[in-house]
């Protein structure tokens, strides 16, 4: 798919949303589409999980977006062989007016099925924690019945099993803290040359893109950024096993930036793999 096509099927999702079209909206997705949101919630399938006569994912739909009206704000948009990367801020105002403020990285995986571009994923990389205790900082007592009304919602429709697992994402993964000084201690160990202190941050046959579709060895990585290449890393979010954050990278007179995802492994906790987007 080219560039236009894979933008034009990306943004035609909030615009749906917005207008609280279900059909249109899960008729964007493939058959065996896959939405994580957030990444480490678990899966919301469609075609498989059903639940009083709807799949996973016209169950998240039914949770999470027909109650509330939705707007996006988009950043930035990256598009990277069949993947669209989005910056964004979400903007969510729940049934009793609370408003959420959600600042995510959206990973969208496109194909083509029946002759027609479609979502076959849909990872969201935003921090669920953080934006729950945001909800109730910002909205006070409402913000406290807005999440308790999400909750018994989410009873209704998903389950007991299935909202268990959504909420297990506040304490399973890799922390922002953790994460984050993981991410910060790998551009250190690049920015400086330090070869085996990078190494060591990895897993063995830790696999990085840079950019996103070139994979190498952590070991080519190194010896391919070149020596004047300076790595930045900013507006950093952990979710499930990963965290994601905007870069910068400057190498002489130029620079280029982009969005990065760093993948951890659950035993060690060091890095699995490194996903780098560019503009």
């Amino acid at each position: 798919m080219d560039r236009e096509t894979l933008l034009e099927l990306v943004k035609s999702s909030p615009e749906i949303v917005a207008r609280h079209d279900r059909e249109a909206w899960l008729g964007l997705f493939s058959s065996d589409a896959v939405v994580e949101d957030p990444v480490g919630a678990g899966s919301n399938r469609k075609g498989a999980d059903w639940k009083g006569g709807r799949d996973g994912l016209a169950r998240f739909y039914d949770v999470f977006i027909a109650p509330n009206d939705i707007a996006f704000t988009v950043h930035r948009d990256i598009v990277a062989d069949d993947e669209v990367v989005r910056d964004v801020t979400i903007r969510t105002v729940l049934p009793n007016g609370a408003v959420s403020l959600v600042d995510a990285y959206l990973i969208y995986r496109c194909t083509m099925e029946g002759g027609r571009p479609a979502i076959k994923s849909l990872q969201a990389h935003w921090e669920f924690g953080a934006n729950a205790l945001g909800l109730l900082r910002h909205n006070g007592l409402r913000g406290m019945a807005a999440s308790l009304g999400q909750f018994v919602l989410m009873l209704r429709i998903q389950g007991v099993r299935r909202t268990a697992r959504y909420c297990s994402s506040l304490w399973r993964g890799i922390s922002r803290g953790r994460g984050g000084r993981a991410v910060r201690d790998f551009v250190s160990a690049v920015n400086r040359r330090d070869r085996e202190g990078m190494l060591a941050l990895c897993e063995a046959g830790a696999a990085i893109s840079n950019p996103a579709g070139i994979s190498r060895s952590a070991d080519d990585f190194f010896s391919q950024i070149g020596r004047l290449t300076l790595f930045h890393v900013y507006d950093l979010r952990s979710a499930g096993w990963y965290c994601s954050c905007t870069f910068k990278a400057v190498r002489e007179e130029e620079e280029s930036s982009g969005i990065a995802l760093f993948a951890f492994s659950p035993r060690s906790g060091r890095i699995e793999s490194v996903l780098f987007y560019r503009d």
